[in-house]
């Protein structure tokens, strides 16, 4: 069996799909796309109140750090089970593979609100500064300067927020010192997701119709969802789902009766610890960990063998580059002030490969400006045509991209007092991460934890603070919440909702291009509001510095501390750290020139970035593992064994997935945190 994602090389579909061509059929697909509508609301609510309790009360599971979420699979899972019967006994009513996978859309979208890197850095931003102005002396630094309005400062309502045990009435009654912050953020927030829905929009066609993308993201859900049900009668596919099932049931016992012996080297191990001797001991200082993860093996055994081995393989350079600033003695009590300046190269890789990517589509881009806008190029197709309605959409996203970027800046400038030119150099720099991780995303399928690069750092190292000026920085740093990790960034999971869209239509469904747009939007509306009601009720219940183990405290720490410290002693843009920045963006532009010469150059730009990156410190020897299996099935069995092995690696995914949820449920049920399949160091 086989799940892989057939791409076209530029094909389109017609404008409807055939399935809508008789009014009952049309009845039944309104129908269908209602019920979607019903059920992935549902999906996304409880998705939200599953996520906080696990991620901010108990700390627990932190499946939403992982390019494939946890708990939306394990939602799509029980609704698969659940439609069992129904396709048995009463076919009619069963819901069909479009409707699921909508309902799973809603789901995963509800994820990206509510996960580590969204919305709960937010509540850890907004509460911050004014409870903790009088520990770190912040109130002569810039606590009067803070934007009004955006921040809460009722010493009673923070109070309550952090020492917790307040019932639901009374954290009613603290909502009025709230509203005006949410209601200004939450529309700030849905402008920036609309931004990046249009982005989205504006390179769908060429990275879901145009190129072979491997979207390895996207492969779990459409096997769990295929009509005949192909993967479940595989028994490879049982067989890795037993693997990772045994060893998260056993280890999940061991935690919470340390008496049963448990199974190790699943999670992170240090290996750094065993280079003691100079200079590879210079690893020790900076880490070099591995793990098995069995659901990291089975994502990565999707990714190209080229680019996987890229991502390893980066990451084995970067420590030689620690081991060679060793033995250098640019690594040393001499050593200047930054290294091994991680945060420069890995901006400028990042940054580079935005631009590369920019480069490479820059023909697509202008043809759809002129298929959007320039009244000859519209001429020249006909009315009825594919192209016809792609223009409609690049007409929409090129408008919704003026808009939302006129909206933002209008909000940095007004309301954040921050200068045109750093709000513009800001949301420029964004949009350059956000375009390179939504590319890996569909390329590679693995993390994209870059905590390293974040926009103000860039800015400040380009330019220094006192070219930003500290009106811009305070503005600037009050940003700091959706710009630290990327982890559960919204863009790469609407171009695999447009790619699920486009399967789907390939073989007849009704995920039409405007029924997905419509279902994600309003994923997006519930998805903020389910997200505030919950982490506000949560932690007002728990207290913040009380019982919610996983409240992103640390984040507002970061934010204001570093802004404190540029504002009272500010920082020069610095000649070193601009040339390691120049370093990392050249090597980007190396590797991306090299595999246009050579055809044999194994090291992708993507990878060196990804390879440098925080996440390939968790992920780097699963994808080792996957690459080295994926070379040696190809190599001796072929294509076809390739195809062979696909059950097996989709069954380390849903087996690992399946327990660590169930186990999630366990710790919700005893109300405390239980065995996790997976977690993040406190970042």
């Amino acid at each position: 069996m086989s799940t892989s994602i057939k791409s076209t090389s530029g094909g389109s579909l017609p404008a409807e799909s055939p399935i809508e061509d008789r009014p009952e059929t049309q009845n039944r697909v309104r129908d269908g796309i209602l019920r979607a509508a019903l059920i992935g609301i549902i999906l996304a609510v409880v998705n939200t109140i599953w996520v906080t309790l696990v991620e901010v009360r108990y700390y627990m599971l932190d499946g939403s750090s992982l390019p494939l979420f946890i708990t939306p699979v394990f939602l799509l899972l029980v609704l698969v089970l659940a439609n069992a019967p129904l396709k048995r006994f009463l076919p009619t009513k069963a819901l069909r593979q479009d409707e699921m996978l909508l309902a799973y859309l809603m789901a995963v979208i509800s994820n990206t609100f509510a996960g580590h890197d969204m919305l709960q850095n937010f509540f850890g931003t907004v509460t911050h500064p004014y409870y903790f102005a009088p520990q770190n002396q912040w109130q002569d630094i810039f606590i009067q300067r803070l934007p009004k309005g955006l921040f809460v400062s009722d010493e009673a309502a923070l109070n309550g927020w952090y020492r917790g045990n307040v019932d639901m009435a009374h954290a009613g009654g603290y909502f009025v010192h709230w509203i005006v912050p949410l209601s200004l953020w939450g529309g700030f927030f849905l402008t920036l997701v609309f931004l990046f829905g249009c982005i989205t929009i504006l390179f769908r066609k060429a990275w879901t119709e145009n190129e072979r993308l491997a979207f390895p993201i996207i492969q779990l859900p459409l096997a769990l969802t295929e009509p005949q049900g192909a993967l479940y009668r595989d028994s490879r596919m049982w067989i890795g789902f037993a693997i990772p099932f045994v060893l998260g049931l056993v280890n999940g016992i061991h935690t919470l009766y340390p008496s049963v012996p448990q199974l190790p080297f699943i999670k992170l191990t240090d290996i750094g610890t065993y280079f003691t001797s100079q200079p590879w001991e210079a690893i020790r200082t900076y880490g070099m960990q591995i793990s098995m993860y069995p659901f990291a093996i089975g994502l990565a055994y999707f990714i190209p063998l080229d680019l996987a081995f890229s991502c390893w393989f980066s990451y084995v350079l970067a420590r030689a580059y620690f081991v060679v600033g060793r033995a250098s003695g640019l690594d040393g009590p001499s050593a200047a002030q930054g290294w091994p300046f991680l945060k420069e190269i890995s901006s400028g890789a990042w940054i580079g490969l935005a631009v590369a990517i920019l480069w490479s589509n820059r023909k697509y881009i202008a043809r759809a400006f002129d298929l959007a806008f320039d009244p000859a190029s519209r001429r020249a197709i006909e009315p009825e045509s594919a192209d016809a309605v792609e223009a409609g959409r690049y007409r929409f996203a090129y408008l919704g991209i003026f808009i939302s970027s006129a909206l933002l800046m209008g909000w940095s400038y007004f309301l954040l007092s921050i200068g045109p030119l750093a709000a513009m150099g800001f949301f420029g720099i964004l949009i350059a991460l956000s375009l390179g991780i939504t590319r890996i995303r569909a390329e590679f399928g693995t993390p994209h934890e870059i905590v390293f690069v974040k926009p103000t750092d860039t800015l400040v190292t380009l330019f220094g603070t006192k070219a930003i000026g500290d009106s811009s920085l305070i503005g600037l740093q009050s940003m700091f919440w959706f710009n630290r990790g990327y982890r559960c960034h919204p863009m790469p999971n609407f171009l695999e909702a447009y790619k699920m869209s486009r399967q789907d239509q390939e073989q007849g469904g009704s995920m039409t291009f405007a029924r997905t747009s419509a279902l994600l939007a309003l994923a997006c509306v519930v998805s903020l509001i389910a997200t505030y009601a919950t982490n506000y009720y949560v932690t007002y219940d728990a207290g913040a510095q009380s019982k919610a183990l996983g409240y992103k405290q640390w984040v507002g720490q970061e934010a204001f501390a570093q802004l404190a410290s540029w504002l009272k002693t500010g920082q020069a843009a610095g000649s070193t750290n601009l040339w390691f920045f120049v370093g990392g963006l050249a090597f980007v532009a190396l590797f991306a020139y090299l595999r246009t010469v050579f055809l044999w150059w194994p090291l992708h730009p993507a990878g060196f970035a990804l390879g440098i990156s925080y996440a390939m410190n968790y992920f780097w020897f699963c994808v080792f593992i996957a690459w080295l299996a994926k070379l040696f099935i190809m190599r001796y069995g072929g294509m076809s064994a390739h195809k062979k092995a696909i059950p097996f690696f989709l069954g380390l995914i849903l087996g690992d997935y399946t327990i660590g949820a169930l186990w999630s449920l366990v710790g919700l049920m005893i109300q405390t945190p239980a065995y996790k399949i997976f977690i993040f160091l406190r970042v």
